[in-house]
C-alpha cells in the first residue's frame, strides 16, 4: 500500500457536483479530509473480521467486494470501478467486524475518509448528508435489485444484462469472479458467453 500526497481528484469533484453545488473553496476544504493511497493487485483493503475504519472512492482501477461461507466457497456482491464508492457503512457505523472483504484486481488509486472524517464530514458539511444519502439510496435500490434478479431471472439473463450496463467489466475482471457474481459457475458462463456469441 503507497500513500501519495497530490492526488488528481477531478473524478470525486465531478461526481459530488452530480449531486450538490457547493463553492471550490469548500469543496477543496472537504476533499482535504480524504486520504490518497495506491493499493497493488490482489491487496486487501478490508478484510472479513476486520473493523472497517474509512469508506472508500475509486479514482482509478476495479476492486471486488465479497463474503465467503463456511465452504470457503466465495461470493461476489460488488465490483467498484472508477467513480464508485465502497465500504461496509454499517460495520464502520457501529465499529463491528465486516462480514465483507473488499480487494484490489487491479493496481487501485483510491480515496480513503476516515471514521472520524467520516464523522467530521457530517458536521462541518451539512450538503454532504444529502449527497451521501443520495449515493446510499442509489447503492441500495442496486443491491435490492440484484437481489431480486438472483431469485427472478435466469444466470443468462443476469449475464446479459450485466454485459449491457457495464460491458468494460468483462474486459478487466477474471471469468470466474463474474460468475460468482452473476451466482453461476464459471462452466455455466463459459457455455452462456459461446451461446451468445
Amino acid at each position: 500500500m503507497k500513500k501519495n500526497n497530490s492526488p488528481d481528484t477531478t473524478l470525486f469533484v465531478e461526481e459530488l457536483k452530480k449531486r450538490v453545488n457547493v463553492s471550490e473553496e469548500e469543496m477543496k476544504d472537504f476533499i482535504a479530509l480524504w486520504e490518497h493511497k495506491t493499493f497493488k493487485k490482489n491487496d486487501y483493503i478490508i478484510k472479513a473480521g476486520d473493523v472497517p475504519n474509512f469508506s472508500i472512492f475509486v479514482l482509478q482501477g476495479c476492486l471486488r467486494q465479497f463474503t465467503v461461507n463456511e465452504k470457503g466457497d466465495e461470493s461476489i456482491v460488488y465490483f467498484a470501478e472508477e467513480r464508485h464508492f465502497i465500504g461496509d457503512l454499517s460495520a464502520m457505523r457501529n465499529r463491528v467486524p465486516s462480514d465483507f472483504s473488499i480487494q484490489a484486481l487491479e493496481t487501485c488509486t483510491v480515496l480513503l475518509l476516515s471514521t472520524s472524517n467520516w464523522e467530521k464530514a457530517f458536521v462541518e458539511f451539512s450538503w454532504w448528508i444529502q449527497a451521501h444519502m443520495n449515493g446510499y439510496q442509489k447503492w441500495a435500490t442496486h443491491m435490492q435489485q440484484q437481489l431480486a434478479e438472483m431469485q427472478s431471472k435466469s444466470g443468462e439473463e443476469r449475464y446479459l444484462e450485466l454485459l449491457k450496463k457495464r460491458p468494460q467489466l468483462f474486459q478487466r475482471v477474471p471469468q470466474h469472479f463474474i460468475a460468482s457474481y452473476l451466482g453461476i459457475s464459471a462452466e455455466t458462463l463459459s457455455r452462456i458467453r459461446k451461446k451468445s456469441k
